[in-house]
């Protein structure tokens, strides 16, 4: 871990419910570092909405703490509401299904089932992967807001894991446009050769994409013998957690 994270974290730690809102000389005594590195510290994670600051110029935590917490306690009831729908097509296909939720840029892996595709090593439950292309990376990244996907261009570059890889920011534009309007995504082997994926979004019950859901496995599979009764599979799976998750909207298209 960088000396400049393990600070930050120490900053954010010091919101323990012991004491509301901290000034920047309190956090400099309290963590024995310069005002210096605290302000710019706090700047940044003021910036990214980690604090806010309060009318007497202290900091208190900011609202991506809460929809961190709100997205901790959502994946924490998804495991249950998901389970028997992930088991089931882990069960059908003898494929791997994955759901992931949006972080940091990146599709985190929270629910996962390893089934068949045992010489392929998949991302362990915790961990993150690119999102430009992933079939769940591209589904979460599809729901952004036009303004988060023209900053997540400016900040991610988009290199080739494979010769399939989408690495022209318009392409990219033109295939998160398609996403959203057939409600799935599909990774043609963009990440690993061999690897295909089919993917939908899950949506809460305040109508934005949770997470997604995906199937992914042998690509002969995947993209060809078996493609649209997946796709039919997947998204009728997604619609289905995101029902017990509270949803109510009209977003997933017919089945």
């Amino acid at each position: 871990m960088s000396r400049s994270l393990s600070r930050a974290l120490s900053i954010l730690e010091l919101y323990n419910g012991r004491k509301g809102e901290w000034g920047i000389s309190d956090i400099s005594r309290e963590l024995d570092l310069p005002k210096s590195t605290v302000h710019s510290l706090v700047t940044t994670l003021e910036k990214n909405r980690y604090l806010e600051k309060t009318e007497n110029s202290r900091y208190r935590l900011g609202m991506k703490i809460y929809e961190l917490g709100m997205t901790y306690q959502a994946s924490a009831r998804l495991g249950s509401v998901a389970e028997p729908h992930v088991k089931s097509l882990a069960a059908k296909y003898k494929q791997s299904v994955h759901i992931a939720i949006y972080a940091g840029r990146m599709a985190v892996f929270v629910i996962g089932n390893k089934a068949g595709t045992s010489h392929v090593i998949f991302p362990r439950v915790g961990s993150g992967i690119a999102a430009y292309c992933t079939g769940v990376g591209k589904v979460l990244l599809a729901w952004q807001s036009a303004a988060h996907i023209e900053e997540y261009f400016q900040f991610e570059e988009l290199q080739p894991y494979t010769k399939n890889t989408i690495t022209e920011p318009q392409q990219l534009r033109e295939e998160l446009q398609q996403i959203r309007k057939s409600g799935y995504a599909i990774d043609r082997e963009e990440t690993v050769i061999g690897i295909g994926c089919v993917a939908a979004p899950i949506f809460g019950s305040s109508n934005q994409v949770i997470a997604a859901l995906s199937v992914s496995g042998e690509a002969d599979l995947i993209l060809n013998k078996k493609l649209q009764e997946c796709i039919t599979d997947v998204c009728y799976a997604a619609k289905a957690i995101a029902i017990g998750m509270g949803y109510r909207g009209d977003e997933y298209s017919p089945l």
